[in-house]
């Protein structure tokens, strides 16, 4: 064989490889992160005790992604805390409250880096329409006031930056707490594919 038909040949082949499959990022089996925030930029100083850092995604960001599954949260952490947890909750009252807790789970041993970490949901969360909070619970430590990361607030939107401090029995937002200042938190839902 000619080494210009080899080469015709294996250009080919992997044009034809790399055009098809179901990872095709726009086909429907891509898999989807729900989100808010853009690359981690620093983390916020907040009180010791249990803190709750959350995104809330609304119905309407939701209702596309009917019948697929939330598989993974992800997040990103500048220190680590002295526990962790990640908490899914469902559609609540307001757009201020969440509602029923639908998944929870203490994944303090795994987490040993300051960096992006991830949970897999075992099961998976189907989405059904309703709205979704994805929430990363830390316990800070005296002395050691940041943990979950944010992004430097460019893509601000009122749904990222959702918080439940120590201090506070009350939902707020870091904008609420600290007029002015735009953060969304590191936190990521990761959609699969199609069933």
């Amino acid at each position: 064989m000619k080494p210009t038909t080899l080469l015709l040949l294996l250009l080919s082949c992997a044009i034809f490889w790399s055009g098809c499959g179901e990872d095709d990022e726009d086909g429907p089996t891509a898999t989807i992160e729900l989100n808010y925030d853009g690359p981690n930029f620093t983390a916020p100083q907040l009180p010791p005790g249990t803190n709750v850092f959350a995104a809330y995604f609304p119905p309407a960001q939701t209702e596309p992604f009917r019948g697929r599954t939330l598989e993974r949260v992800r997040f990103y952490l500048t220190r680590i805390p002295q526990a962790t947890s990640i908490v899914v909750y469902g559609e609540g009252p307001d757009d201020r409250t969440p509602g029923a807790e639908l998944y929870r789970r203490d994944i303090t041993g795994r987490v040993t880096t300051t960096e992006w970490n991830e949970d897999r949901l075992l099961p998976g969360i189907e989405i059904t329409g309703d709205g979704l909070w994805l929430a990363v619970e830390v316990t800070l430590a005296q002395g050691e006031p940041q943990s979950v990361g944010c992004d430097a607030g460019r893509t601000y939107s009122p749904n990222g930056d959702r918080l439940l401090l120590s201090t506070n029995p009350d939902w707020t937002s870091f904008g609420t707490i600290n007029p002015g200042e735009t953060v969304n938190w590191n936190i990521r839902g990761v959609i699969g594919g199609t069933p």
